[in-house]
């Protein structure tokens, strides 16, 4: 089987052919005219003059800059494009207006290009230089040309290697300059950092700082020594005592506190009394009861002053027993008290001392540590100061050689051939290969042609072959319920109708297995079915009748209902005359089911609906309760519907209909479909979730079907297979071999 696109290139060419051949025919008109051009006339004869130059053997220098430039000038000179410079080309011009030849813009700009050849020797080589100057007017003004041009040549090799040298003096000046600036800032940085830290330096070069090191760490010591002393003699203190520093601060400051000292006093002669009078009297006694609330009050009151006296409001109350305890110093222990807090506020201050003198030593330790960054920073300082008097010195020492070798610059190049004219033969006129010309002309022809039709193949989106119909649907997972034949009658003769009344037509088997097809979907899915399709001419009309006229013959009451209220009813297909007042009032008719519904002659068990268009408010009869009655009620007395609607790219009457049907069938053709517009319309069906029963591809040219004898499977359709056995024919697609 030929590929997809070889196919589509063939159909392309059967309807594009003509654009192909007169493609070709322009081809090859051209190519025929280019051919009977007549020849062209010899060129005019053109005259050649030739000359050479050669290096120079230069006279020794007695500078080293003087060697370098003549080494140097002499590469330089034997380029090409020194040869052909700006200043040359302007210095031969103005010599040549002098001398009477004036040279325009155009002939300038051909001499650089391909009148003036210059060959030079390869890089490396030590040769002579090739001169060829071709002129159009006479060989006299070609030789008087090229001899100036030779001349300027030797003159800009010799200004070259003068403006080299200047050039070089002049950028030693100006390097000379920017050295001399820079040994200055060097020179200034190492003054500024010499008076910034030369005093650091100075203290650890003469032994102070170290000095004052080791004073830190003999204070040190000392400190340590006095600090041991005190906590020996604290130790010993808090041993007599058995208190701690600030248990024996607040011990001296609530045995000192006059106020304290008369509570105490209160609350012992409140007990004393407790307990003579607990010796006659009962606890619930008042007088008992009476000392016991002033005790409790000296208490609460104790206890607040002590905590005022000690600074502890923030912190828990401190019990009674241990107030009473620590206010109950004798003065032997007080003055042991005092002399603890005594040590204690001489060993902070020590301490102090102590972390006065190690923070000292750390800050002359790390200025200690810092001298041999400073050291070093102090030797780049001066190593930078000495270089950049060197580069100031060497710099200094080429500016005076090369202003010594001034005088010893000559040029690089010498004439070694003057310019002369050589005769050349004349031109002689081309000749044209006509059969040639005409030959490519129709080539180039023929392959835009055939690749203008694949261009037109490649941008149509029609789906040509019946192959790339199923292909898309299968894509899309909507089912192929059938494949149906080309109606050719309805092609050649108008007047003729394109649905199958004749029952022993051979077509109308694809329609009785599309039928099938429908009917295996289940008699609940498929019994009211809405025809319709994307866009106009794809046969949507012609398959709902012939599938109603298949349904009817196979025995069961079908109703055909056409709904296309937008264009003239096609009843004259069935040999139904509609009734004429049903296009006036159409929702009255609709209504009436007798007089709405016609019976079709010569088909038993058809019925038709006859659309009464055109309509103009055709969506307004769409969504009457008349039709949907009426469509309502045709379910339950015919075992089949069939809904021709208008196709989907013209409106949406088909799915205002929707609700009342079991789904729809898409219609397609081959080389009507689009495959973009086949693409939305499954999109918006599916984003409306309207339930699409499959698609049918219609229309498709020799399609047979081979008789076999096979029982159709229930021709009541009651399921029970009781039906006559029928011959039927399965349709076989043959493809149109392309």
């Amino acid at each position: 089987m030929a590929p997809p696109i070889v196919k589509r290139f063939a159909i392309s060419f059967q309807q594009n052919y003509w654009l192909g051949f007169l493609t070709l025919v322009a081809g090859c008109g051209v190519s025929g005219l280019i051919a009977l051009q007549p020849p062209a006339p010899p060129p005019a004869p053109t005259y050649s003059a030739f000359g050479q130059l050669i290096p120079k053997e230069l006279p020794p220098a007695f500078t080293t800059t003087g060697n370098e430039l003549q080494a140097q000038g002499r590469g330089i000179s034997l380029s090409k494009g020194t040869l052909l410079s700006g200043r040359v080309f302007q210095r031969a011009t103005n010599r040549l207006e002098k001398n009477g030849v004036k040279l325009s813009p155009q002939e300038i700009r051909k001499m650089r290009e391909r009148n003036l050849v210059v060959d030079v020797p390869e890089e490396g080589e030590v040769g002579r230089i090739r001169l060829q100057y071709t002129d159009r007017e006479s060989p006299t003004r070609a030789t008087l040309i090229l001899e100036v041009f030779m001349e300027e040549m030797v003159d800009n090799s010799r200004w070259l290697n003068t403006s080299e040298l200047r050039s070089r003096i002049d950028a030693l000046s100006r390097r000379l300059e920017q050295v001399k600036n820079e040994l200055t800032e060097a020179e200034n940085r190492f003054y500024r950092y010499v008076s910034q830290q030369g005093s650091d330096l100075l203290a650890i070069q003469d032994g102070s700082l170290f000095s004052g090191i080791t004073s830190s760490q003999q204070r040190q010591r000392e400190l340590g020594l006095a600090l041991q002393e005190i906590d020996g003699r604290i130790n010993s203190l808090i041993n007599q005592l058995g208190l701690t520093p600030e248990q024996a601060y607040a011990s001296v400051a609530l045995s000192a506190d006059p106020i304290l000292a008369g509570l105490r006093g209160q609350i012992l002669g409140i007990e004393q009394q407790l307990e003579r009078l607990k010796l006659d009297l009962r606890p619930e006694h008042p007088t008992i009861v009476k000392l016991l609330k002033e005790k409790q009050v000296n208490e609460t009151l104790f206890q607040q002053r002590a905590q005022e006296l000690i600074g502890a409001r923030d912190l828990a109350p401190v019990p009674i027993s241990q107030i009473r305890q620590d206010s109950s110093l004798d003065p032997s222990r007080q003055r042991l008290a005092n002399q603890l807090l005594a040590l204690e506020t001489r060993r902070a201050g020590l301490f102090r001392q102590l972390n006065s003198v190690i923070a000292t030593e750390q800050k002359l330790r790390e200025q200690y540590e810092k001298f041999p960054d400073k050291q070093l920073q102090q030797a780049k300082l001066v190593q930078e100061v000495e270089f950049q008097r060197i580069v100031y010195q060497n710099i200094l020492t080429a500016l005076v050689d090369a202003q010594s070798a001034e005088a010893e610059t000559v040029g690089s190049l010498s004439v070694a051939v003057p310019a002369n004219y050589r005769p050349s033969p004349p031109p002689q006129p081309e000749q044209k290969n006509k059969v040639l010309i005409i030959g490519l002309g129709g080539g180039v022809g023929l392959v835009a042609g055939l690749g203008v039709i694949l261009l037109l193949a490649l941008i149509d989106d029609r789906l040509h072959t019946p192959q790339e119909l199923r292909d898309s649907l299968v894509d899309r997972e909507v089912p192929v319920l059938g494949q149906l034949p080309f109606i050719y009658s309805s092609l050649y003769r108008e007047d003729l109708s394109p649905a199958l009344l004749d029952g022993d037509a051979g077509d109308l088997s694809f329609y009785e297995r599309f039928r099938s097809n429908l009917r295996r979907l289940g008699s609940d899915v498929s019994k009211v079915v809405m025809i319709t399709s994307v866009s106009n001419e794809e046969g949507k009309s012609a398959t709902a009748y012939n599938l109603a006229i298949a349904s009817a013959q196979a025995g069961k009451r079908t109703l055909l209902v056409e709904a296309d209220l937008r264009s003239p009813s096609k009843a004259q297909w069935l040999e139904v005359t509609p009734n004429p007042n049903n296009h006036l009032e159409p929702l009255r008719f609709n209504n009436n089911r007798t007089d709405a519904v016609s019976l079709v002659p010569g088909v038993a068990n058809l019925y038709l609906l006859p659309s009464p268009g055109p309509q103009r408010q055709a969506a307004a009869i769409m969504e009457s309760s008349e039709l949907q009655l009426l469509l309502k009620d045709a379910r339950g007395r015919y075992d089949m519907v069939i809904i021709d609607s208008p196709s989907l790219s013209r409106c949406n009457d088909a799915l205002l209909l929707e609700s009342l049907t079991d789904g729809l069938v898409l219609i397609t053709r081959p080389g009507f479909t689009r495959s973009s517009l086949l693409n939305e319309a499954i999109d918006q069906l599916s984003d409306a979730e309207v339930p699409v029963l499959g698609a049918v591809v219609n229309g498709i040219e020799d399609l047979v079907a081979p008789t076999v004898d096979i029982p159709e499977t229930d021709n009541n359709g009651d399921g029970n297979g009781s039906g006559n056995a029928d011959i039927r024919e399965i349709p076989v697609l043959r493809e149109n071999p392309i």
